[in-house]
């Protein structure tokens, strides 16, 4: 059986996901962040949670060399400028972006749902992606509210029964 990779895609994308931001420090200690759709828990003993970046992103080497800490930002339906703004091309990603630092100096966005900071535990092909593995040392719930969703290649929203 055969399909294009643009089938493959439109048929992943019937499938909807949270939206996150993964935040972190390069080593130089400027803040680097992208917009992800590919997080996912792992395991509760340990605590680990992962996520994936294309080999392709400019943030890919930071995220697979020498940085160790980041934090994933579960982002709220309110926040898709966020999601907008960190998944863009744009300079500087970070003017206007509220953010306090966590416990290890990463950069914690404001306002959203969930926080869960991390120290990398493993890094794993993922053809065109990589697949990055963190443990979880600490998380923060944010206010409740309805979480950005992702699917059919746009933003949408959470309609409850």
């Amino acid at each position: 059986m055969s399909f294009s990779s643009r089938h493959f895609r439109d048929c992943l994308g019937q499938f909807a996901t949270g939206v996150a931001v993964v935040t972190t420090r390069n080593t130089v200690g400027q803040k680097v962040g992208i917009t992800i759709n590919s997080f996912s828990s792992v395991s509760l003993e340990p605590p680990l949670v992962l996520f994936s970046v294309a080999r392709n992103a400019a943030t890919h080497d930071v995220f697979t060399g020498d940085v160790q800490h980041f934090c994933i930002n579960v982002l709220r339906s309110s926040q898709k400028d966020l999601a907008e703004r960190f998944s863009s091309p744009i300079e500087d990603r970070w003017e206007e972006t509220g953010f306090v630092d966590n416990g290890h100096g990463m950069p914690a966005l404001i306002g959203n749902i969930s926080t869960f900071s991390c120290v990398r535990h493993a890094v794993h092909d993922g053809g065109d992606h990589s697949i990055i593995v963190g443990q979880v040392n600490a998380v923060e719930m944010g206010e409740t509210g309805d979480p950005l969703l992702y699917y059919g290649g746009a933003y949408a929203q959470l309609v409850r029964f």
